[in-house]
């Protein structure tokens, strides 16, 4: 049920009531239903909902190291182009788990240009 409330609320905003009304006249709608004791969970919910979004349209660069961001911008213009993003839109974090290189991902796509898939991929072979 709060699913179903956290999904209103979602439509609410991106219709484009502001956050603050639609989270009111949400609560106000559970106060005179007796359900008030939903919010948390309703929130828990939404938080998913826009933690989900976020995956869907938001476009990460991972680095290993900071260093290697200039060059991975570089390398990275015809992916964005395809993908239709701008180098503003593009958020960047580091990983030091990739060991080098980079990983573009989002808009269900990505690119993993990292030292730590191109070993895994030897290792498969090699192991095959």
């Amino acid at each position: 049920m709060e699913t179903a409330y956290a999904q209103a609320l979602w439509k609410m905003v991106e219709g484009g009531m502001t956050p603050a009304k639609a989270v009111h006249a949400l609560r106000d709608t559970l106060k005179a239903h007796g359900r008030e004791q939903l919010m948390p969970r309703i929130a828990r919910a939404f938080a998913r909902i826009a933690q989900r979004e976020a995956k869907r349209t938001d476009v990460v660069l991972t680095v290993a190291r900071e260093k290697d961001e200039r060059r991975a911008h570089k390398e990275i213009k015809d992916a964005l182009s395809r993908m239709g993003v701008e180098t503003k839109a593009l958020k960047t974090q580091v990983d030091d788990t990739l060991i080098g290189g980079w990983r573009l991902e989002g808009k269900e796509t990505l690119v993993d240009a990292s030292y730590k898939n191109q070993l895994i991929e030897l290792y498969n072979r090699v192991t095959a």
